[in-house]
């Protein structure tokens, strides 16, 4: 490996990047985990001390303390700005892009330039979820509301020794608030205007017994939509009698809930435990309910659908060819829908999203080893109807996915005299999954054999083991330096399978029901990991660390509507990464100034893609080569001086991403011209190079700068402002980087007002995300059956694309109460 790269980077690029943001004084996470003592000069100026707690190594420790590059969000930042998605958490971190996606994972997580395609319901994230202690890594945890947080960790690269399952990209660690030894409770309402949102969230916590404490946390929310649906109430279908209808007034709409429940119990001097349940439901129009369409090349007329040569169908006049917040949204004919059509209901879009966890995690204190057990059940179960073509033309997909995990981490870290300590321990987990899909893209007669109006019908899935251990020592070699390594030793085994079910008739020759596929995938894995700390003194650390990650490979259950002729057709292999990080946190003038900064170099080997193809409906699964990313990430947080109640606040990351050693699918209507030169194969080209570009949704610089201020209003009332504005360059939204599919860069613009009464017993807020009302797109796909023609020839035509849209602009007025 080579890291001169990395090291030229952080020499020419000190004042960029971000792998911090610290904005808040309140321990960020690990509640459950025993607090090392803080020093005595930490102690004696913890009055003037703004510092942050995190548990990026599984034990509480300063952030200034801890060797990883990562990002802290307090609960208390979250509440400030409405922050109750993933989407919203994003924006608080400078490199992280997040959204919806219509099919497989129903998710894009980008970090670093770092993610897997939302196409796949199969990939294990690249950038994963671990709420609440259990991991998670299918991608729809970005469904989950997100209340009651008592803080974000998202720690960025490899993640291999502490949480788990091992992660190549990246982890987003959500932790939520847990019992007070005092009784506390409070309630908070508000209205957002834009989307005519109505939510309410609620607490109660306290002590049951001298050894029993409890909270119980929800949240409840309804909005109405964001986004104009400029569709028609009622609009002709392509077969007689049948007709399509308006999906409902507006697009973006919501109704969702959420109740968690905690309680610890001290069972005896050296003993805790705690049980940590939640639940819940997110129901809404889809998320191919707020797309809009790109149309391809740059035109500014969207093409019409065509199903087959002689086969054309118009466009809707009520479509256009702009992000401008308005598109067309329609149901299935109900005809359609109720007729042999899976989990597609009365034809009006929709996603109905269920979740359930159980944590229970026991703490024993002893002597030499502290030991700790997380046992987890996670469970969500989720069905969709979706309509990628508007208006236009009928073609809709729906799903069933269905997920069921049961986790078990044991934990053990020595507490030895001497200069040397150990945690080590094993991860287990046992996980089911169902993806069952159907589709309807040719308006043809109703099928009377097999009574359905539906094109094809396939059910698939997997069982999975994951199996590790882990270990890490830790040797003081002098007061001031401090090695650490291990290493995860991971065994993956997954048995997946596809079986296609009798559908329309009419595409029997094309699609016939009864064919079955299994695949079988074994595979281990060591990730290594090596750090250096180094501390001069208690407010400044200098560390170097050199990481592995993996991500287990398996059989591509996402193949839509042209299968695969073989298993080995399907397989795709793991993803790994190797690479190093250099870091420095400070804490300068008089501890008024906390400075981080960051260099990074990662290679990424087999990197798993997929791709659409609009033309034959396919999805194609594979490996990308090579990937590497390297950067430079800074923050800084001042108190200002002289100025009481004021503080300042920056963030920024600079990314370099490319692609090395990947030559890959080329995108519809790609000519040899524009680059779609290669894999020749009956008379036309079918492959790109991609070496040398940067992949999607790799933005080069973002950053975010802010501000608080509090301050008194007479004796018994107090003011605050916040406000941050964030910025990010253009991206590619597209997994085979289309030209004409390119976000600009753009700024947002998050502010917040709250008056408060004594001891915060009541408070009003106002609240603005987004005031610049930049509508940002996070992913797309090209349409079906519109464009894409000509790929790999002299001369081609593009598809249009549907792109998901991040929200506009939201005002929020907000009241609550705590007792």
């Amino acid at each position: 490996m080579k890291y001169g790269n990395a090291l030229l980077a952080l020499k020419l690029g000190t004042a960029m990047g971000s792998t911090l943001m610290l904005v808040h004084a309140v321990p960020a996470l690990a509640a459950d985990e025993p607090q090392p003592a803080a020093s005595a000069a930490a102690e004696a100026d913890a009055a003037t001390t703004e510092e942050i707690v995190v548990s990026a190594r599984r034990r509480a420790e300063r952030l200034i303390d801890a060797p990883v590059a990562i990002t802290a969000v307090t609960g208390d930042t979250l509440s400030q700005y409405q922050a109750t998605r993933v989407s919203d958490i994003a924006t608080l971190v400078p490199s992280l892009i997040a959204g919806k996606a219509a099919s497989g994972s129903s998710a894009s997580v980008f970090l670093r330039g770092v993610g897997s395609t939302a196409l796949s319901a199969g990939f294990d994230q690249s950038v994963s979820f671990v709420i609440d202690n259990i991991a998670m890594s299918r991608g729809r945890e970005i469904s989950l509301p997100q209340f009651d947080i008592k803080g974000v960790e998202v720690l960025k690269g490899p993640q291999a020794l502490f949480f788990g399952k091992n992660t190549t990209g990246g982890l987003i660690s959500v932790t939520s608030n847990g019992p007070t030894d005092e009784f506390h409770a409070g309630i908070k309402g508000g209205y957002g205007f834009k989307a005519r949102e109505r939510y309410v969230e609620a607490f109660v916590s306290g002590p049951v017994s001298d050894t029993v404490r409890a909270r119980l946390a929800g949240r409840y929310s309804k909005s109405d939509g964001a986004f104009v649906n400029t569709a028609a109430a009622s609009y002709t279908n392509y077969i007689p009698g049948q007709f399509r209808t308006r999906n409902s007034d507006r697009r973006g709409f919501a109704e969702s809930y959420g109740l968690r429940g905690t309680v610890d119990a001290q069972v005896s001097d050296g003993f805790k435990i705690e049980l940590k349940a939640g639940l819940s439901s997110v129901v809404d129009g889809g998320p191919t309910d707020t797309l809009e369409r790109i149309c391809g090349g740059g035109r500014t007329t969207p093409l019409p659908s065509t199903l087959a040569p002689g086969a054309v169908f118009p466009t809707s006049p009520n479509t256009d060819c702009r992000i401008d917040g308005r598109a067309d949204s329609s149901a299935i004919p109900v005809q359609v829908a109720t007729t042999g059509y899976r989990f597609a209901r009365d034809g009006k879009l929709y996603a109905d999203f269920k979740s359930q966890f159980v944590a229970l995690t026991g703490t024993i204190e002893s002597d030499p080893f502290d030991v700790t057990s997380v046992s987890g059940y996670y469970h969500f179960r989720q069905t969709d109807l979706n309509n990628v073509s508007g208006e236009s033309y009928p073609a809709g997909f729906s799903q069933y996915a269905d997920f069921e995990q049961f986790s078990e981490e044991l934990r053990f870290q020595s507490k030895f005299d001497g200069p040397f300590n150990i945690l080590f321990g094993a991860f287990y987990a046992h996980g089911k999954f169902v993806f069952n899909t159907d589709a309807y893209i040719a308006p043809l007669p109703l099928d009377p054999i097999n009574n359905t109006y539906t094109t094809f019908k396939r059910d698939n899935g997997f069982t999975t083991d994951s199996l590790s251990f882990f270990a890490e020592g830790t040797l003081n070699l002098s007061q001031q330096l401090e090695l650490s390594g291990g290493a995860r030793y991971s065994k993956e085994s997954r048995k997946s399978y596809q079986r296609s079910l009798p559908a329309h008739i009419g595409f029997a020759a094309a699609f016939p029901g009864g064919i079955a596929l299994n695949d079988k995938y074994d595979e281990g894995n060591l990730s290594p990991q090596v750090t250096l700390r180094y501390k001069p003194s208690t407010d400044l650390t200098l560390y170097a660390a050199y990481k592995q990650g993996f991500k287990a490979g398996g059989f591509n259950i996402s193949q839509v509507l042209t299968p695969v002729s073989n298993v080995a057709a399907g397989r795709y292999k793991s993803e790994t990464a190797e690479g190093a990080e250099i870091g420095l946190r400070a804490l300068l003038l008089d501890r008024r100034l906390s400075f981080n900064l960051t260099a990074y170099h990662y290679d990424y080997s087999d990197l798993q893609v997929q791709f659409f193809d609009p033309t034959t409906v396919s999805l194609t699964a594979g490996n990308a080569g090579k990937l590497r990313t390297q950067g430079v990430e800074a923050d800084l947080n001042l108190r200002v001086p002289g100025i009481d109640g004021l503080s300042l606040r920056g963030a920024a990351a600079y990314n370099d991403a490319k692609y090395r050693d990947f030559i890959g699918q080329c995108y519809p209507g790609q000519t040899i011209a524009n680059g779609c030169n290669l894999l020749p194969a009956g008379g036309v080209f079918n492959g790109q190079n991609y070496s040398g570009r940067t992949p999607p949704k790799a933005p080069h610089f973002a950053g975010r700068a802010g501000f608080t201020y509090e301050a008194p209003i007479g004796e018994t009332m107090s003011l605050r402002m916040n406000g941050d504005v964030s910025y990010t360059s253009k991206y590619n939204f597209t997994d085979a980087l289309r030209p004409d599919a390119f976000q600009k860069g753009f700024a947002k613009v998050d502010a917040s007002v709250s008056l408060s009464g004594k001891d915060d017993l009541w408070t009003v807020s106002v609240i603005g995300r987004n005031l610049t009302n930049r509508l940002v797109v996070t992913a797309a796909n090209d349409i079906p059956f519109v464009g894409g023609t000509g790929t790999g020839t002299t001369s081609g035509t593009l598809a249009d694309m549907s792109a998901f849209v991040d929200n506009p602009r939201e005002i929020f007025v907000e009241v609550g109460f705590k007792f």
